[in-house]
């Protein structure tokens, strides 16, 4: 595993993360293209910057936060804070309005330099689509995704079962969606999370990591 420290956060990669990343970008046809390197690697800085705005909004809230890359993606760990029922729904919103702002400026950069190399414009290009597609997805009403801990958070704990078969109906739905278009990776994740609401004890606490 790789191991860093990253604007005083630590942070930790795992082989698997880059294995699926570059699965994702078209390397599970066997060819290494360009475009599966650029893929990779604008992966890796949209999870990053995703995550951070978890941690910043996490350590504002006095949490020591720590993130962690796999194969799905990634979390962070927000150790040694109690937080209000709207810090967690900010802090859980953080991430996706980081990822967001990322897309705005990848659109921006893309439309104003038009003399740009081509490989930094497909390189900004899949940065767009990458947080503008992963940001949307993100936002479902599933847990443990942003939005899902955002529903949990707004229905508040005597409503868990709702949030619970929100999360195992539009999980299954995203899924059969998926395996009609050809997104396998995607369909895999999606009945994963599915299996994971659909498991949980109700009246359970919610998770402790994003």
């Amino acid at each position: 595993m790789w191991k860093f420290q990253f604007m005083g956060f630590p942070v930790g990669v795992h082989w698997w993360f880059w294995l699926s990343m570059f699965l994702l970008g078209g390397g599970a046809t066997g060819n290494l293209s360009q475009f599966s390197v650029l893929f990779v690697v604008a992966a890796f800085v949209s999870v990053m910057v995703h995550e951070l705005g978890h941690a910043l909004a996490g350590r504002k809230f006095g949490a020591y936060p720590s993130i962690y890359l796999h194969g799905f993606g990634g979390v962070t760990s927000l150790p040694g804070a109690y937080f209000s029922r709207n810090q967690h729904i900010w802090v859980s919103f953080a991430g996706p309005l980081a990822s967001m702002c990322l897309a705005g400026l990848s659109l921006l950069s893309f439309t104003a330099a038009s003399s740009m190399p081509q490989a930094s414009r497909i390189f900004v290009a899949i940065l767009f689509q990458i947080n503008l597609f992963w940001t949307i997805l993100n936002l479902l009403p599933i847990q443990p995704l942003d939005g899902g801990q955002i529903f949990r958070d707004i229905m508040g704990p005597h409503r868990r079962h709702i949030v619970r078969w929100v999360g195992v109906w539009v999980a299954a739905a995203v899924a059969l969606w998926s395996l009609r278009a050809g997104q396998l990776f995607l369909c895999m994740m999606m009945a994963y999370l599915a299996f994971m609401n659909y498991q949980e004890t109700p009246g359970e606490g919610g998770v402790i990591t994003r």
